[in-house]
């Protein structure tokens, strides 16, 4: 059995359960425009549709590394909320954000200007909380199909 343990800021992922999904799509778009999209934060219910319904920054800082934010959601037909905050923001290239209640979570949106406009990555990596192990399989396939559904989501929006 292999056994992961790294730290993320000042969260610990350990354990068999880590998970990582990872989606990279090309953009008809500059970075400049995707970026215009995926950097402001309370717009991200346009593109996570049917999962996020709401995203508010809770704290005062609106961009950049420290920024907070609350999403509101249905997962799996139940209601969520879960708080994240911005570990990396380099402008116009990423943002990297972690969890910062509920289980473990860290994801991060990537650009890389391509001749025809931009290559864009979600990422995640994930540890389910403890009692789910037997639901892993089941969560992994649905998560990595709405991430597969938001990185379409996404290119639709800014190649409009």
């Amino acid at each position: 059995m292999l056994i992961v343990a790294f730290l993320i800021d000042d969260m610990m992922f350990k354990g068999d359960f880590l998970d990582h999904i990872e989606k990279t799509l090309e953009i008809k778009a500059p970075p400049e425009k995707v970026w215009e999209l995926i950097s402001d934060l309370e717009r991200i219910p346009e593109w996570a549709r049917g999962y996020v319904q709401r995203e508010e920054i809770t704290s005062e800082q609106r961009t950049g590394v420290g920024t907070t934010t609350r999403e509101i959601g249905v997962s799996f037909g139940k209601g969520y909320s879960k708080t994240f905050k911005v570990i990396e923001w380099v402008e116009k290239e990423k943002i990297t954000f972690r969890s910062t209640s509920g289980w473990l979570w860290r994801g991060s949106w990537i650009m890389k200007p391509t001749e025809a406009g931009t290559m864009f990555t979600y990422s995640v990596d994930f540890e389910l909380p403890p009692g789910m192990e037997k639901l892993r399989l089941s969560f992994y396939n649905r998560y990595e199909k709405l991430i597969e559904e938001w990185t379409q989501n996404i290119k639709n929006l800014v190649e409009k």
